[in-house]
């Protein structure tokens, strides 16, 4: 058994944990994540989600450093947090607590914590119950944890979609579940404009600027997208439902728009859209400071993740600076005609590059 010490173990007692059995290093944006797993099925758990991401493994990663590393044990108890520490309650199910430098993110009887000085390794047990063994709750799990390692990395989550205009400027679709990310994102697609993903970024740093990167490879669009046009004659592509949101099914854009993925873009406009069911759209442009705080609203691991929340916030603090920000109330014309969609986001975004 090897120890693995932690100076903010909540006993002061050093965690045990098997010595892990399979390593394997993914590459994503310049940076490298190492999963250790002490088993296979863990390991292949990971490896397919992964698969699903634009995370590349690497088959020939003797010598290459890892920027961050998630250590996975299953079937073993969690450390638990101090009383002192600080709590927030997520929406979508489960805990945050941190004093500052050592940050938990439980749900259930499933733990993922980053222990004080070591920022660069996830710590992540399975519960072994059977809430924690759901096909939803696996998911969460890798995801959160990912998240937290890629954090540690410079690159941050943000629940978007991330298009590139004819003239190269990049858009995002920040928003909720069902605010029409995925549809925008599907229609501009169908009309010629290049794409990232239609919900899940990445946002790093690259000199003074921020970028947007793609993350999921698959789209997720209801059957209302799938009526409004764009995917008409592409519904055998579509495939079952996400373990996140089951309203939801997927489809491999590129089998629909060939071509046309780019994996990076310069955010030149955000667009926070609503779904009013009105007929007629419209916009209003944000201050700088209303896109930021627009941003917070949909990145809470900024104020939850207390060691990784300040460069988090740089990185959206730039991108509120680089890039105009607009609430989008869009109606029926807007998410019916996608020649439409593309007229009026260009307008309402005009000089923008």
């Amino acid at each position: 058994m090897e120890k693995v010490a932690c100076p903010d173990s909540p006993v002061g007692a050093p965690v045990h944990s098997e010595r892990p059995a399979l390593a394997s290093l993914y590459a994503v944006a310049g940076r490298s994540v190492c999963v250790e797993c002490g088993d296979a099925q863990t390991a292949e758990l990971f490896r397919r989600y992964f698969a699903g991401w634009h995370v590349a493994p690497l088959a020939d990663a003797e010598g290459v450093p890892s920027d961050a590393t998630i250590s996975v044990r299953a079937a073993c108890a969690p450390p638990r947090a101090p009383a002192g520490f600080e709590s927030f309650e997520i929406a979508g199910g489960g805990v945050c607590r941190t004093d500052g430098r050592t940050y938990l993110f439980e749900v259930g009887d499933s733990t993922v914590r980053v222990c004080g000085d070591s920022q660069t390794r996830v710590e992540v047990w399975i519960g072994d119950s059977p809430r924690a063994r759901e096909r939803a709750a696996l998911a969460r799990l890798v995801f959160n944890a990912s998240m937290t390692a890629m954090r540690r990395c410079g690159l941050f989550e943000l629940h978007g979609a991330g298009v590139v205009e004819p003239g190269g400027a990049g858009f995002l679709f920040v928003g909720p579940s069902g605010s029409g990310k995925s549809t925008l994102a599907t229609q501009l697609a169908s009309a010629g404009w290049r794409y990232l993903s239609d919900d899940s970024l990445l946002l790093y740093s690259r000199g003074e600027k921020v970028e947007a990167r793609a993350l999921r490879r698959a789209f997720a669009v209801t059957d209302a997208t799938v009526a409004a046009g764009p995917l008409c004659g592409f519904q055998v592509l579509l495939t079952e439902a996400l373990p996140f949101d089951p309203q939801k099914r997927r489809f491999e854009p590129e089998a629909v728009f060939p071509g046309a993925f780019v994996e990076t873009c310069d955010p030149r406009a955000i667009f926070f859209p609503v779904v009013t069911g009105k007929r007629a759209s419209r916009t209003r442009a944000l201050s700088q400071a209303e896109t930021m705080a627009r941003l917070l609203r949909m990145c809470p691991w900024a104020c939850y993740d207390r060691p990784a929340a300040q460069a988090h916030l740089d990185a959206l603090a730039r991108l509120a600076r680089q890039a105009a920000g607009f609430d989008l109330f869009a109606g029926a014309d807007l998410l019916g005609d996608a020649a439409h969609a593309c007229r009026f986001l260009l307008s309402r975004a005009g000089g923008v590059q």
